[in-house]
């Protein structure tokens, strides 16, 4: 498992050059996705559901119509972590390419 050490600002701006879609808010990792529909988002939060309960760490999310909104953020320690990068690579999994927020 990723651990939940938290990252420097430097490593975790590195980080976000490999992840298109993602964006650093408020000391959070924060991606928003269209997802063209209001079945296709549930679906996309629900894989996002299970792939955070098999990491164990539950990002925040949201559904406005066809669109998701996913935070991630490790509480404790608070700050962004390889848990968090980890959970981060299984999001875009399911959302597919990146889509900036």
């Amino acid at each position: 498992m990723a651990d939940r050490t938290p990252l420097t600002y430097l490593a975790v701006a590195e980080a976000l050059c490999a992840r298109p879609g993602w964006v650093l808010v408020d000391g959070r990792l924060v991606r928003e996705h269209d997802c063209g529909g209001w079945e296709a988002a549930r679906a996309a939060l629900d894989a996002i559901a299970e792939a955070a309960d098999e990491l164990d760490h539950h990002p925040d999310l949201e559904q406005r119509f066809g669109r998701v909104r996913v935070t991630v953020t490790t509480h404790r320690p608070p700050g962004i972590s390889g848990l968090d990068l980890a959970l981060v690579d299984r999001v875009d999994r399911v959302l597919g390419a990146g889509e900036l927020a």
